[in-house]
């Protein structure tokens, strides 16, 4: 263990909400950290089950519980954390996960070594609810969080085309910077990680750090799929990424943005503020993930360049673009309208009839295994029936067959010279038998 006082102090903010089953292996991998100088806020955010009690029973000094009375989720509950921060650097830890025993430290002298720097990510191990080491299993996670150190501006374009691929609970940053990019946005609960990264990165640099620190839980169900995944969460996970990228450019120096983002512009030879606010806009449109339609973010972003006359005549002359385009991408489906809540009813009956058909085949499947199980019951009776009826046949076949040695014999004995002579006293004997009745 590293106790050395003189080493910077960590500030470790963990929120926690109904966790009792993980919540104390993952604690205990903080407080063995070989890396002791450490302040680990703990936020409980409202449980109702057994973890306050076994927050209660952490006798360590370094440990600081806050209790919220009521489920506020993620962000404000991370927030409240963040108020209670004294160390020179952050880290940020989820309520299931494990950290190596070297993890802080490690992170602590890359940083040292690192001062472009102001932030910190690892590799992960992946891990099912059992603890079982599930790489193989989750291998397209297992690589998307395999990242290597990159440039400002890589980040960047990731983050605006593909989405996240930094782990949130293998993270270390200079504790000063949330007063410059501010705490989590209330607003998402699936994606605060990722925006709050977007807003770091328009700021600083990172480094990873390219070995698996942390042991990163997900909770498998029996096809080896993520369980926690359903339509509510991809519904909101699609619905907070069109808000990040409406925000996206918020803040972000037009040098930086010409950087990143020009080889995606429309003209790279865009500079002027009114280019690069139609650039952003275009950029803003286009589709994201695997959907095929324009954002409605970008539409709102394009209404605002219509409606100020410098901008559309730029947009006009330059991109040739006016109400008349504006049209073809309004005439997409780009809110949850009435047509595609109808199809939803629909898809929704369907999946209702779907799983009533399943019941009524599970049904059916059940009694035909019982017919069958009574078919095989009857089988095996009719093949010992069979066995008895062959053995009773081999009996009485050897019965007959005596009977025939039997009667030869007694033919032999009538036909013999001894029986005809013995003749006259058997007769004799039966006369005298007949005397005496």
């Amino acid at each position: 263990m590293v106790l050395n006082m003189n080493l910077p102090l960590i500030s470790v903010v963990m929120t926690v909400h109904n966790s009792e089953e993980y919540l104390m292996e993952s604690i205990n991998s903080v407080l063995t950290q070989s890396y002791a100088n450490l302040q680990i806020i703990i936020v409980d955010d409202g449980s109702t089950d057994k973890t306050p009690k076994l927050l209660k029973e952490i006798s360590d000094k370094r440990v600081e519980i806050y209790t919220l009375s009521e489920n506020r989720h993620i962000s404000y509950a991370t927030n409240y954390g963040f108020s209670k921060v004294r160390g020179k650097y952050l880290a940020i830890m989820d309520s299931d996960d494990i950290w190596m025993k070297d993890k802080l430290y490690k992170q602590v002298m890359y940083m040292q070594k690192h001062p472009e720097h102001k932030g910190c990510f690892t590799w992960v191990d992946l891990i099912d609810q059992d603890g079982k080491n599930v790489n193989k299993e989750l291998s397209q996670l297992k690589e998307l969080f395999s990242a290597s150190t990159e440039d400002q501006e890589y980040w960047l374009r990731f983050f605006f085309f593909h989405g996240n691929r930094l782990n949130n609970p293998s993270s270390l940053i200079d504790a000063d910077t949330v007063s410059e990019i501010g705490g989590h946005n209330l607003f998402y609960i699936q994606a605060t990680d990722m925006e709050w990264w977007v807003r770091f990165t328009k700021k600083y640099t990172f480094g990873i750090i390219e070995e698996p620190l942390i042991k990163y839980r997900r909770i498998l169900n029996n096809d080896k799929n993520v369980s926690s995944y359903s339509e509510i969460h991809d519904a909101r996970f699609y619905n907070e990424h069109m808000h990040i990228r409406y925000h996206f450019f918020d803040d972000m120096e037009d040098e930086l943005f010409i950087r990143a983002f020009k080889e995606s512009f429309l003209d790279p030879g865009s500079h002027t503020p009114q280019e690069l606010a139609c650039e952003k806009a275009f950029l803003i449109c286009r589709p994201f993930g695997q959907s095929s339609s324009y954002s409605a973010p970008g539409m709102i972003k394009i209404e605002e360049m219509l409606n100020n006359p410098e901008t559309a005549l730029l947009m006009k002359e330059k991109y040739n673009f006016s109400t008349i385009e504006c049209g073809k991408y309004t005439g997409n489906h780009l809110y949850n309208d009435p047509y595609l809540q109808n199809l939803q009813k629909g898809y929704s009956e369907l999946k209702k009839q779907n799983d009533l058909c399943h019941l009524h085949i599970n049904k059916l499947d059940g009694e035909i295994n019982h017919q069958n199980q009574e078919i095989r019951q009857l089988n095996t009776a009719i093949v010992e029936k069979g066995a008895m009826l062959q053995a009773l046949t081999q009996q009485s076949k050897d019965l007959t067959e005596k009977n025939n040695d039997l009667l030869n014999d007694l033919n032999m004995i009538k036909n013999s010279t001894s029986w005809r002579i013995t003749s006259p006293l058997r007769k004799l004997k039966n006369k005298f038998k007949g005397s005496h009745r």
